[in-house]
């Protein structure tokens, strides 16, 4: 089975990945390939390099998130599917209303999703003024705004 090996440094919830070219290898199926986390075994320690994998028999890009030493230079790798680089075309095309929405980078927050909760703070404070206000003594003076 050949494998697309990658270095990818971008976080796993974008869906369109920033991944930097490796190299091919050939790696050895040990049984029946799960194709949401296969296990492949390869003969090289450079893939110890890389972080992240296309599997071009399977259609899909991975996370490698296992690596076991099984004796010198051979490597087993467990792999994971990431649902939301290898279907990244069809997720683009797709038309959806958003319920919520993030406000991490770039939300809206004018857009009122039901997520943000206002919270009425009571502040005072007081402030004395050793003439009043004029000859006749003291004054309360409440303000809200």
């Amino acid at each position: 089975m050949e494998v697309q090996f990658y270095f990818c440094n971008s976080d796993s919830r974008v869906i369109n990945k920033n991944i930097i070219e490796g190299q091919k290898f050939e790696g050895q199926a040990r049984d029946e390939v799960d194709v949401m986390a296969p296990v492949v075994i390869f003969d090289t320690s450079e893939i110890l390099l890389y972080n992240y994998a296309y599997i071009p028999q399977l259609r899909r890009y991975y996370y490698v998130t296992n690596r076991v030493s099984l004796r010198e230079g051979l490597f087993q790798v467990t792999f994971s599917v990431d649902v939301l680089m290898s279907f990244r075309g069809d997720i683009s095309q797709l038309v959806a209303v958003a319920d919520k929405q993030s406000m991490a980078e770039n939300g809206d927050e004018y857009i009122d999703d039901s997520s943000l909760v206002a919270e009425a703070v009571m502040f005072q404070t007081v402030y004395n003024f050793p003439n009043g206000f004029n000859s006749n003594g003291e004054f309360i003076l409440i303000t809200a705004g």
